[in-house]
């Protein structure tokens, strides 16, 4: 299977990609305006919006959205591999199920992007840029 133009949300890399960085380091970067080389993989989202206090996550993921739509780091014609640790789930919204020590967690991840992300397979999905 190949990248998609956009957002690929997978559980597992569909694709090699010589640029690989952490969620953190690719929102900073993008926030910043600085290069970035595509395709790339993201790793640690479902991590980076865990470890957010969970009533402040749908401000996280609004802050987050709003740097995917404003940076010109990114064209509409590259690709970014997001690999999650965790379940695609595709029901009222889009969301990720990752398993912790208390048990199953959901996270919505699909409000990060303008566009809910459209499920390809059950371990791959994407969002257009």
């Amino acid at each position: 299977m190949t990248l998609h133009q956009g957002y690929n949300i997978v559980t597992e890399p569909v694709a090699d990609t010589e640029s690989e960085m952490s969620s953190l380091e690719f929102f900073r970067r993008l926030a910043a305006d600085e290069e970035v080389s595509t395709p790339v993989t993201v790793t640690g989202l479902e991590d980076l919006l865990y470890n957010a206090d969970e009533t402040d996550r749908s401000s996280v993921l609004a802050e987050l959205r709003q740097t995917l739509r404003s940076t010109r780091s990114l064209g509409s014609m590259d690709a970014v591999q997001f690999v999650v640790d965790g379940q695609l789930v595709d029901d009222v919204e889009f969301r990720v199920r990752m398993e912790t020590s208390d048990g199953g967690v959901y996270l919505d991840i699909g409000q990060l992007f303008v566009e809910e992300p459209k499920p390809l397979t059950a371990t791959h999905a994407v969002a257009r840029k």
